[in-house]
């Protein structure tokens, strides 16, 4: 015999509920800021005030994780290039998680076949949003092999590695310069190879 739903049971289905309603406003809050395929300081900042004003939502998915970020990211008072490619490919995957896994690599120029890759006395370059974790964490695996993690793409680069972006957009966005520089020294004939964070990530093992 099934028991009767006391009022734990009531206070929790409408937590729940209420969660689940704003967790979807949310995910709207964060379509509308990237409709034109970019973000600014402003709307992180909007999309931050809500994410304040709605905490109890915060142990939830996606909530959670774009806190913290954008708390790392809103830490200076400034939102720079690099981490506007960051929380645009963040919130690409937050408000289209039905894009199809591989659909954005597909369209990515990285090498194919994937090349083999040598950490140790090599430098390493990262652009967009990292399941592995921030831009920060990624720099000090390299660093911690013997590699050279750097902040820009140069001749003398020699990985460019691009982050799980979620979204076909890249070209239009501030974290496809890196991208769009690497391909034209890449085509002049510079050594410098373009990789997913899958294939980056898999030889850090």
């Amino acid at each position: 015999m099934t028991r009767p739903l006391n009022d734990s049971d009531l206070r929790n289905i409408h937590s729940d509920r209420l969660i689940d309603r704003e967790i979807d406003e949310l995910t709207g809050l964060c379509k509308g800021a990237i409709l034109d395929g970019s973000i600014n300081h402003v709307e992180a900042e909007g999309i931050m005030n809500w994410l304040v004003a709605h905490s109890h939502c915060l142990n939830a998915y996606p909530a959670n994780v774009l806190y913290e970020r954008l708390r790392l990211m809103l830490a200076d008072g400034l939102l720079d290039s690099d981490e506007e490619g960051d929380l645009l490919g963040l919130l690409l995957r937050f408000a289209s998680p039905e894009t199809p896994e591989g659909t954005v690599r597909s369209a990515l120029p990285i090498d194919e076949p994937p090349p083999p890759i040598t950490i140790e006395g090599h430098s390493f370059c990262f652009t967009g949003n990292f399941d592995y974790g921030t831009r920060t964490e990624c720099q000090a695996a390299v660093n911690s092999r013997g590699g050279l993690a750097v902040d820009s793409i140069t001749r003398k680069l020699h990985y460019l590695v691009i982050g799980d972006l979620g979204s076909e957009f890249w070209k239009h966005s501030s974290f496809g310069h890196k991208i769009s520089k690497a391909v034209e020294y890449r085509e002049r004939g510079t050594p410098l190879i373009i990789v997913s964070e899958q294939h980056w990530e898999a030889h850090l093992k």
